[in-house]
């Protein structure tokens, strides 16, 4: 049996296959399963945070005779399992098919035709970064999971069964759209040479990566990780602060401190708070975007990106079901955006949105940018042209009359029976801020079609705009109440294969005009959704 480092057949550029037998990764293959098994670990971990976080403030475990033996274990087990895993990992690539073999005690055999991998990502972690191996991640559409990995390949062998996967994927689907036209060879022939050109779209520079950390800053994450251990934080900041000569009970207690001075400290404070978590955010931005390239190779967009672990990730043009287009308040500020390539979603996909595997980011591009990206996945679709309608003022009266006031009422109610006059100016306060979000919705809630597309606008502060060709629609689905159909309103819900866009409180007309004009476009084009 070979140790594949790379096959011997990929001298042909177009020749990927290793032959009939089954090979074993390259040992640096170690690196990647340990690291896979440290991170499951962490990610498992942190659901007992908190567990342990009271348990080391009440018992002190770790001063305990068992606690380091036990460290010692579990670092053991993680490595023994890498180890097992890369003893127990195989593959082989022949016939235009993927064949892995993997597990001691769950064994898997899978195999993957090329016709059915839908996205081939190709990935250097910083720990393969001094050497010439990649990661290949092969997606189907059969399940939410990435359904294989070869995890030490060169880079250059990663390159070529990429590209040959891509390749043999297209002449499908062209043989299969193409059955009926007698131009089938000349149309295949072109696609392929079509696809040895690399066009760049769009690059990011670095100053485009700080914005991007500062409008779209996730720290809140790493703080609510954090809860748990705030009294020892507190504790080690007032240590620190008393070693410097600063007292703050004696600072508290003192009359000699006037009332702007507190609240210059606090302000201080609070801006050396944020400064950080925005200087956290701006780190993570530039990790993973670093040298973000958008480039398009024939049909297919592709995105480079990343400083220490470099991610390579393919989206078809044909794939992509809508393009969404989202600015947060800060991103409204600075005039930027950023724009979702959004293809469909299987199973039980995460939905975070920057990191969302059925999506490509396109992070901070200015609005100019964001349209120009915008048709050219898109041809012809005029964004930031059109004239959205508004919902009805009826999605005021609901949410404000209907809702939110039966339930203020009754708990202002019971708070005045209670004289709790304090929680009584607190819930109109909350009431009345409420209100204003919900009419800051309204405001924003639009939608406009054309010829070929639906736009969709909402927001509070911010906007979304989305963005879907009509013959992507697989499903229409028209919603009304009892109070709805008498004031002949109705909310309208296009299905695609990456998820459902709502317009709410459209008059009934707009919603069977929208809803008849999609799927009447559907039934004509014949166009697939893939």
């Amino acid at each position: 049996m070979n140790h594949a480092s790379e096959p011997r057949a990929v001298e042909n550029t177009s020749e990927v296959s290793t032959g009939k037998h089954w090979r074993r990764l390259a040992p640096v293959a170690l690196l990647y399963f340990i690291a896979s098994n440290i991170k499951n670990t962490i990610q498992s971990a942190l659901y007992i945070i908190p567990a342990l976080a009271i348990s080391a403030q009440t018992t002190n475990i770790i001063d305990s005779q068992w606690f380091w033996p036990a460290a010692l274990g579990v670092i053991g087990l993680i490595v023994i399992s890498g180890i097992v895993s890369y003893l127990f990992y195989q593959f082989r690539v022949r016939n235009s098919h993927v064949e892995i073999r993997m597990g001691l005690f769950n064994r898997r055999h899978i195999n993957l035709p090329f016709w059915r991998i839908q996205n081939v990502k190709v990935e250097r972690p910083f720990y393969y970064r001094l050497t010439q191996f990649a990661v290949v991640v092969l997606d189907t559409a059969g399940s939410a999971k990435e359904e294989a990995k070869i995890v030490a390949v060169t880079q250059r062998y990663a390159n070529r069964l990429r590209s040959q996967i891509l390749n043999e994927r297209t002449e499908f689907l062209q043989s299969e759209e193409s059955e009926s036209s007698h131009d089938h060879a000349e149309v295949s022939e072109a696609t392929n040479e079509k696809s040895t050109t690399d066009t760049v779209i769009n690059r990011r520079s670095l100053s485009d990566l700080v914005i991007h950390g500062i409008t779209n800053n996730r720290v809140w994450i790493i703080l609510g990780a954090l809860a748990p251990f705030y009294d020892d934080l507190a504790e080690w900041v007032g240590n620190w602060l008393s070693q410097q000569g600063l007292q703050l009970e004696q600072l508290v207690g003192s009359t000699s401190v006037a009332w702007w001075q507190w609240g210059l400290y606090a302000f201080t404070i609070m801006m050396l708070i944020m400064a950080l978590m925005a200087l956290l955010s701006v780190g993570g931005s530039l990790l993973t975007y670093y040298g973000y390239t958008l480039t398009r190779s024939g049909d297919r967009y592709i995105r480079k990106s990343g400083l220490l672990s470099q991610q390579e990730v393919s989206m078809r043009q044909s794939r992509v079901q809508m393009v969404a287009v989202k600015q947060d308040w800060l991103d409204r500020v600075l005039k930027r955006a950023n724009v979702f390539f959004e293809q469909n979603k299987t199973g039980n996909q995460q939905s975070q949105e920057l990191m969302a595997p059925n999506k490509l980011l396109v992070p901070s591009v200015t609005l100019p940018e964001a349209g120009a990206l915008c048709e050219e996945v898109l041809p012809d679709s005029q964004l930031f042209k059109q004239k959205f309608n508004p919902v009805t003022v009826f999605f005021l009266f609901h949410h404000l009359v209907v809702r939110l006031l039966p339930v203020t009422a009754l708990i202002i109610l019971v708070l005045v029976a209670e004289q709790q006059w304090r929680a009584v100016s607190l819930c109109v306060v909350a009431s009345v801020v409420l209100s204003v979000v919900i009419w800051l919705r309204y405001r924003r809630w639009g939608v406009a079609r054309d010829d070929n597309y639906v736009y969709v606008r909402s927001g509070i502060i911010g906007e979304d705009f989305q963005v879907f060709p009509l013959y992507k629609v697989q499903q229409v689905v028209i919603k009304q109440s009892v109070m709805m159909k008498r004031r002949q309103l109705a909310s309208v819900k296009f299905v695609l294969a990456s998820g459902a866009v709502t317009i709410p409180f459209l008059t009934e007309s707009q919603v069977r005009y929208l809803a008849n004009i999609a799927l009447a476009e559907v039934e004509r084009s014949g166009k697939s959704w893939m």
